[in-house]
């Protein structure tokens, strides 16, 4: 069963506006909207999974992008958290910048693991250019986003 980020994206879960400031409420936050989509079990395991991968340099960040991931029993189903925040994550990135966009690409434990890495690596060269992270913040509404990541999507 492979994934893209196309089919794993859904409106519900993305959070146009994350104002918080702190990774792990950001992580937290993106761990619960995904359990209101029926996509994780229990949302504070997968928190607690998301931070101690966290702690050990679990996210791809730079350029004001952070992508975390999680392959875990918690997660029901393939699936990619898309968050932005107009004032900025601390995520502690090498280069400085605050995060402004967070992709969060989770996957079952049935998804073989060269899949799940797969998912991840097409969400970081999905964010990869100056020019679709820009249009991914400037889009109005979440079908724009999400009308944005299909068409770009590998």
């Amino acid at each position: 069963m492979s994934t893209t980020i196309g089919p794993a994206l859904h409106t519900s879960l993305l959070i146009l506006e994350l104002g918080l400031r702190k990774r792990e409420s950001a992580l937290l936050e993106m761990a619960r909207r995904a359990h209101l989509r029926g996509a994780v079990r229990e949302p504070e395991l997968l928190h607690s999974l998301l931070v101690l991968s966290e702690r050990i340099g679990g996210a791809v960040v730079g350029k004001g992008v952070a992508v975390a991931d999680a392959r875990s029993l918690t997660v029901v189903e393939p699936h990619v958290v898309v968050a932005r925040s107009r004032r900025g994550i601390d995520w502690d990135a090498p280069d400085g910048e605050a995060v402004r966009l967070v992709l969060l690409v989770l996957s079952p434990p049935e998804i073989p693991p060269a899949t799940h890495q797969q998912s991840i690596a097409r969400a970081t060269v999905l964010v990869r250019s100056a020019r679709t992270r820009q249009k991914l913040l400037e889009a109005g509404d979440a079908d724009e986003v999400e009308s944005l990541l299909r068409e770009l999507s590998p």
